[in-house]
């Protein structure tokens, strides 16, 4: 299976009625993370080519960005796959996923904390995603360069391994009221996320972005 961006590997499913496309993600790092987990559906389709990809090493890290079905439906397959999992979430998701049958390990964070583990150095961004606005999460890993955008920055089309150019101010900018319907919040997070410069934007939904400068 080919990368989609240094040793960051998509998994997509297409949903033609909606003309809408889920992605998630494994950065083949040491150690390595997936980014999201997808629903059930998505996890046990992709777990085969994590596993193939991988090589015999451990799954150690899943991030969730939101409690909803395709970042976290699907957990409980990780889990049973590897028992030594530890899923990153904010302090509300790591309340809520219990409820989707995940019993492991919980790693809660908010944007003060970063997680710095070999190859990887994660700093999370409050995405104030959940219900009532409580906070989810967002993530750019520091040494690739990759942000995982979850539902911040989507667009629709069948975006499965289709790449596009643009500039992280711009892809900043257009988050709107749509997505984050609190102006307080939205201006808060937009002035958060332009102090950093991702090369690659891995979306949720849509079509991944190559930053230019």
């Amino acid at each position: 299976m080919q990368s989609l961006f240094k040793n960051l590997y998509q998994f997509s499913a297409y949903i033609p009625p909606m003309d809408f496309t889920i992605h998630q993600y494994l950065l083949a790092a040491e150690p390595s993370i997936l980014f999201a987990a997808g629903t059930s559906a998505q996890a046990e389709a992709a777990l085969p080519r994590i596993k193939e990809i991988l090589q015999g090493r451990e799954l150690k890290y899943i991030f969730v960005s939101h409690i909803e079905s395709d970042e976290c439906g699907g957990i409980s397959v990780f889990q049973k796959a590897y028992p030594e999992l530890q899923v990153i979430c904010s302090n509300f998701g790591a309340r809520e996923l219990p409820g989707y049958g995940y019993t492991g390990k919980l790693l809660p964070v908010s944007a003060e904390k970063q997680i710095k583990d070999g190859d990887l150095d994660l700093q999370f961004f409050d995405y104030p995603s959940e219900a009532h606005l409580q906070n989810g999460l967002v993530c750019f890993e520091r040494k690739s360069g990759i942000f995982y955008s979850s539902d911040l920055m989507l667009r629709f089309g069948n975006g499965a391994n289709r790449l596009i150019s643009g500039k992280w101010k711009d892809e900043v900018a257009a988050v709107g009221l749509d997505r984050i319907p609190s102006a307080a919040a939205l201006e808060k997070l937009k002035a958060d996320l332009i102090t950093v410069k991702p090369s690659f934007i891995a979306v949720g939904h849509g079509f991944c972005v190559a930053c230019e400068e």
